[in-house]
């Protein structure tokens, strides 16, 4: 039989001291007794616009009461920025290297230029998606002012990705980048649009990588590595990015002016009063 010593809990780190009574509430305190102190559920995290597996970038999430923040963001309609790599040469079942590969293509007779072309035909058809969607008239003075004035948003996140800007960065046959700005976007539609590139180069693509520069006045600079998920590095990230919560910034693409039922977006030392309309940023 081991000997124990009696003068040393096995169950904690803490050494028992006789010389001095145990009082219960230092008993009722203990980790063995009250259990664990925080559990999952006591903190609510919740994230907006998620990212799918084999992509990375930055993801807004909040904690605790800035959950409720997030849905200020979100009616905000802020552009994201991404960074999409593709391969030319292959073609997989998911548009994706990690599919089964069903067809290998020449991409020798690809230059950037091409790959240029392509881009702004892309980006001329996303535009006439996004005057469809902006839910006011195209012949309307309204129309001709907004358009004038900046980047239309759509009236609804309900609606179809659209594509505010496309161009290659990056060209090194195979590979290349291209940088992305888009609203109502998803991954498998980045893929889509890679693989479409492919085709109409008379050839096939892949899409290698997903990665979210920018989502509004959100950059990378702003973003937690995984190696800083800690509390102390979290608490400070919140205090940090509390400059980007401001009435001003959540309101990119709304009229902040006064009106009968105003809905309030606290920055945490005021407030502001938005009304909603589709205009630009």
């Amino acid at each position: 039989m081991r000997k124990v010593d009696p003068t040393y809990d096995l169950a904690t780190p803490m050494v028992i001291d006789e010389s001095s009574p145990v009082l219960s509430d230092d008993l009722l305190e203990h980790r063995l007794i009250l259990g664990q102190r925080y559990l999952p559920d006591d903190i609510r995290i919740q994230s907006l616009h998620n990212m799918q597996r084999h992509s990375s970038g930055v993801l807004l999430l909040g904690v605790g009461r800035g959950v409720f923040q997030l849905e200020h963001i979100a009616l905000s309609r802020l552009l994201r920025v991404y960074h999409v790599r593709g391969r030319f040469g292959l073609a997989t079942t998911n548009f994706s290297p990690k599919g089964k590969i069903t067809e290998r293509t020449s991409y020798r007779h690809i230059t950037r230029s091409r790959v240029d072309r392509v881009c702004a035909a892309i980006q001329s058809t996303s535009k006439i998606r996004m005057l469809k969607y902006a839910g006011i008239d195209l012949q309307s003075q309204e129309a001709y002012e907004l358009s004038a004035s900046g980047l239309l948003r759509p009236e609804n996140s309900q609606s179809p990705p659209i594509l505010y800007s496309t161009k290659c960065v990056e060209f090194q046959l195979p590979d290349f980048t291209l940088e992305i700005t888009s609203i109502n976007e998803f991954c498998d539609y980045f893929k889509n649009v890679i693989h479409d590139i492919g085709l109409q180069l008379r050839s096939t693509a892949v899409c290698t990588g997903i990665r979210r520069l920018r989502y509004g006045h959100f950059e990378l600079s702003h973003a937690l590595l995984r190696k800083h998920w800690n509390l102390e590095s979290i608490i400070d990230n919140l205090h940090q990015n509390k400059s980007q919560m401001t009435a001003e910034k959540l309101c990119t693409g709304l009229i902040l002016q006064e009106h009968n039922q105003p809905e309030e977006i606290t920055d945490g030392k005021g407030s502001a009063e938005c009304q909603e309309k589709n205009i630009t940023a």
